[in-house]
């Protein structure tokens, strides 16, 4: 295949697939039917002589080939848009304010902030903190990352994720056990709390009673408990935005699937539509793609994938 025969239309519809899993949902965002997707998909395959999605139970799922092709497309379409705002290199230029909390700030955002400042060496970014339900963000702070909603005034507000909490310790707590390890006996550990976390919920959405003989380390911040987790000092309730690098690198494990949902979600603030800057616009997308569920099987029941 040449750049002559490489069919942009029918890669467009299927990068919309692969991110939905729905054909449904795709066709909404390129304004065309179903139909019109699965009809651009199956050419697609026929023309690279490869299945890129699996149909079956009324889900699609990638296959192999696919996600390599969702990632390669992805990646094309994104570089695209960035390359069509930077056409004005002065609009990308200057200071960039961020707000997020202390724990965002040292744990998932670090990593995204930093991977944007690189692509985007023209625009200099200062991290301001924020609080956990703050519900004023002042108005030099350009875009924010926020742990509940904040006050709704001109500016945009729009969610962001709606994380789970999950139990999550060092692999070397559970190690050193001998005699195996039973998520009912985590109070065998010691409990890490903060302010933003109550463990009372967890045990509760269990079944689970909560022994008074417990040992508990309370400290101001989920940063600081993430921390004392890491080092192997007990038990921590976090989310997937706190520890999935700490996982990916083997620092932290999940003791247990059984969650419950964060008491508040969390939300962007940004400018108003008309005031809103090349810049900020570009962070914006930048922070909502690194959201995106990576592999997501979700799947509408009420409506079927073709």
């Amino acid at each position: 295949m040449d750049r002559r025969t490489l069919p942009l239309s029918s890669l467009r519809a299927f990068e919309s697939a692969a991110e939905f899993l729905h054909l449904g949902r795709a066709g909404d965002r390129l304004g065309v039917t179903h139909g019109a997707i699965s009809h651009q998909i199956r050419a697609l395959e026929d023309k690279l002589g490869v299945a890129l999605f699996i149909r079956a139970h009324n889900r699609l799922t990638l296959t192999p080939a696919g996600v390599r092709l969702h990632q390669a497309v992805k990646e094309g379409i994104d570089r695209i848009l960035d390359g069509t705002r930077n056409l004005d290199p002065e609009q990308l230029a200057g200071p960039l304010t961020v707000g997020c909390t202390q724990t965002i700030a040292t744990s998932w955002a670090a990593k995204h902030i930093c991977e944007f400042q690189k692509r985007y060496p023209t625009i200099d970014i200062t991290v301001r903190e924020i609080e956990p339900r703050q519900k004023t963000i002042p108005r030099e702070i350009d875009i924010a990352i926020c742990y509940g909603a904040p006050a709704q005034d001109d500016r945009n507000l729009s969610r962001l994720a709606s994380p789970s909490l999950f139990p999550v310790c060092s692999p070397q707590l559970v190690a050193a056990r001998t005699d195996g390890f039973d998520i009912e006996n985590v109070q065998q550990f010691s409990l890490i709390h903060d302010k933003q976390v109550s463990w009372d919920r967890w045990f509760a959405a269990q079944g689970l009673i909560k022994s008074d003989q417990i040992r508990n380390i309370v400290f101001a911040n989920t940063s600081q408990a993430l921390t004392a987790a890491r080092l192997g000092y007990g038990v921590a309730l976090c989310n997937d935005f706190e520890t999935q690098d700490y996982i990916r690198e083997g620092q932290l494990i999940r003791l247990s699937d059984k969650s419950i949902p964060e008491e508040k979600d969390y939300y962007l603030l940004t400018p108003s539509t008309g005031r809103r800057s090349a810049k900020t616009q570009i962070f914006e997308d930048w922070i909502v793609r690194a959201c995106r569920p990576e592999g997501s099987d979700f799947v509408d029941p009420a409506a079927a994938p073709e």
